[in-house]
């Protein structure tokens, strides 16, 4: 049986995903190519093309030898990114980390599209958060974002959270190339997104202005590296 016949279909990401699992493992328990075919019986040739991403369709018998080596689950090795798996298998600890992409205020606008995109292969820019949430991006404060937030901070948003009165969202307004930074302001059956810098009574949210996530946490980055 193979990865395709398992699961019927397979994507770029998902093959993307695979790849970056594995050297994660073997680069958490010190462990080269050689030395993993070693110890999980699996010829080298062949973990070389699984490793290298030329195999785009390799079995889940000899994945799964790589699973058992490791102590984490078969799925977690071929459909997602890391996360607390990860952290009990290499650590002996669980914990609610997961690998948040950082994104500009442009892909903000259109971010749950943008996130079903982003895979190791094709995004460097990633955060490790402690979140619960399974659709979580992290986008970075703009100056006329201050004295609120100082420049650099990180403002993780929840795609799927629910927004309550007086929650910090990204929205999109119509006709507009990127999201933006409201708080929500709930008036009866009013409301309203106030922007942080004004006093006035900001804009009343109708179905044109989309609310895109809640921010759920801002942590302030002194290094860029």
């Amino acid at each position: 049986m193979t990865v395709i016949q398992l699961q019927k279909k397979e994507t770029t990401n998902e093959q993307s995903w695979l790849v970056y699992n594995i050297k994660r493992l073997m680069t958490a328990k010190g462990l080269n190519e050689a030395t993993l075919a070693k110890k999980t019986s699996i010829p080298q040739p062949t973990l070389h093309k699984i490793l290298s991403g030329k195999t785009a369709d390799p079995r889940v018998s000899t994945l799964k030898l790589i699973s058992e080596f490791f102590n984490i689950s078969l799925d977690s090795v071929i459909y997602t990114p890391p996360h607390e798996q990860f952290d009990l298998a290499i650590n002996g600890v669980r914990r609610q980390t997961k690998h948040i992409p950082v994104i500009s205020w442009q892909q903000a606008a259109d971010a749950a599209n943008f996130l079903a995109t982003v895979a190791p292969s094709n995004w460097e820019d990633w955060q490790i958060a402690t979140v619960k949430s399974e659709k979580v991006v992290s986008l970075i404060s703009k100056i006329s974002m201050e004295p609120r937030f100082s420049k650099g901070t990180s403002l993780m948003l929840d795609l799927n959270a629910k927004p309550v009165d007086g929650d910090l969202v990204v929205v999109h307004y119509p006709n507009t190339d990127e999201a933006t930074l409201r708080q929500l302001f709930l008036d009866g059956p009013v409301k309203r997104l106030n922007s942080l810098n004004q006093d006035h009574d900001g804009d009343i949210l109708d179905d044109k202005i989309r609310i895109i996530g809640v921010v759920i946490q801002a942590t302030r980055i002194f290094h860029d590296n």
